[in-house]
């Protein structure tokens, strides 16, 4: 991805400052255009480079993205900067339709928000759930794929629902939209729930029988299976939700600005079928086709 800055984010309790505007252009730059124009004449090459965002039928704009980054196949950032999975193809593709200048930060799930929330970030993109309680606070753009909450056991145990899973111990992924209604249900049953931050860490304690079952997304225990042969999971037969996945702005003028342009290209991806071969590279399946109405 061309211009992109990553940024390691040491987020901790004391880490809410001012917010810091970083979306979508700056007074200085703004004021650097109209010097610029006025300084050349008509037809100067440098008014063909001021102008250049509108040739994709965009607005020139950098976009700061927040993402966790903590595994594929959604949205891994490695040691050396390099940025892979879903939405690492995603935005690659976004910015070269746009022309916008992307800068991606890190930053752990529940610290994502805040980041938005002091507009030190214009978008979280981190392959997240559409949940009530999210677009009632943030906007968020039409959905790029859908997906579904699961359980899932060692095809060797006898649990079948989860009722069976009375005093046992179910892991969930911290953040995930399985998350609230797991911990529901554990209220309901009488289990327990061990949270991760990592799916495949958790994943794997289910396979070393250290957890007795865990909530996840089906694409990701595909995933996760697909590239562990010992991997011998069996879902359960209801699945917990279905749900679509979007990206997610503040709800403000400029996020709403914002999403009206994402959401544009990303119909313009979805139609052409480029979201649909990021999915099934990374999903073994075209996730589009699961997208609710």
């Amino acid at each position: 991805m061309k211009r992109r800055l990553i940024a390691a984010l040491l987020v901790t309790a004391m880490a809410v400052t001012a917010a810091v505007g970083c979306g979508n252009s700056g007074s200085d730059d703004s004021g650097k255009e109209e010097t610029k124009t006025e300084a050349n004449e008509p037809g100067d090459s440098s008014d063909e480079d001021a102008d250049a965002g509108s040739d994709t039928g965009y607005s020139d704009r950098k976009v700061t993205l927040v993402t966790s980054g903590t595994g594929e196949p959604y949205t891994l950032l490695a040691d050396d900067g390099t940025w892979t999975g879903i939405d690492a193809e995603m935005w690659d593709e976004i910015e070269k339709r746009t022309g916008w200048e992307v800068e991606v930060k890190q930053a752990a799930f529940d610290a994502m928000w805040g980041e938005l929330d002091t507009a030190r970030a214009d978008v979280v993109a981190n392959c997240t759930a559409v949940k009530p309680e999210r677009v009632e606070k943030y906007n968020a753009t039409i959905p790029y794929y859908g997906d579904a909450q699961c359980v899932i056991v060692n095809d060797s145990s006898s649990y079948k629902t989860v009722e069976d899973l009375k005093g046992k111990v179910v892991g969930c992924t911290n953040g995930q939209a399985a998350q609230t209604i797991i911990e529901d249900l554990a209220a309901e049953t009488g289990f327990e729930v061990k949270l991760y931050e990592d799916s495949a860490v958790g994943m794997n304690d289910l396979m070393l029988e250290r957890i007795d079952a865990y909530a996840n997304t089906t694409t990701n225990v595909n995933a996760f299976s697909h590239n562990n042969e010992s991997a011998d999971f069996r879902f359960f037969e209801e699945n917990l939700m279905a749900n679509n996945v979007a990206y997610f702005l503040p709800k403000t003028d400029d996020g709403a600005e914002l999403k009206e342009e994402l959401d544009k290209v990303i119909q313009e991806m979805l139609d052409d079928g480029t979201i649909a071969k990021i999915t099934e590279k990374w999903m073994y399946a075209d996730m589009t086709k699961l997208i609710q109405e």
